[in-house]
């Protein structure tokens, strides 16, 4: 993997198309398990073709544990990443997303944690500041541990099922 100078992992980065670039360079490196916080899945390129690749290729080529994601709000997934919906549906037995309880909103940061030691963490949401880290699971451990915590206040699990007679 080629890092640029500017996305170079351990460092703070910023910038929008940074923030979209590092999204991708942590998804296209999962083997086992994705965890992803996120209040709406707005920002990071979770609507785009190259993120669906990226997903459908981690759940074809054995993502084992699968993917997790926990959101704040459903409406952006819903309405803007139609991709991720089919992910959704063909892969309900190993890719989840759960809607957080209204308590747990006081999270507005997002994350992304690849296996057991890369992650990327945008500080807050409206800012496009954040730091990725590889290969270093002492640091990604306190971000596993608030996953599971977000995880623990959610009241919902979504469901892309299309349910008809």
């Amino acid at each position: 993997m080629v890092v640029t100078y500017e996305m170079a992992p351990n460092k703070i980065v910023f910038g929008e198309r940074n923030f979209e670039e590092a999204t991708t360079l942590l998804l296209a490196g999962a083997k086992q398990e994705l965890k992803i916080f996120d209040p709406d899945l707005s920002r990071g390129g979770y609507q785009s073709k190259k993120v669906y690749d990226l997903l459908h290729a981690f759940l074809v080529n054995g993502g084992l544990k699968g993917i997790t994601i926990v959101l704040h709000d459903e409406k952006y997934l819903f309405s803007h990443c139609p991709r991720l919906i089919t992910l959704m549906q063909r892969y309900s037995h190993v890719m989840n997303v759960y809607l957080t309880n209204e308590w747990a909103k006081v999270a507005q940061d997002a994350f992304v944690l690849v296996d057991d030691a890369a992650y990327l963490h945008r500080f807050h949401i409206d800012h496009p500041r954040f730091k990725y880290v590889l290969d270093d699971m002492s640091a990604a451990k306190p971000l596993h541990e608030r996953f599971e915590q977000l995880l623990a206040a959610t009241s919902l699990k979504l469901s892309a099922d299309k349910v008809g007679l």
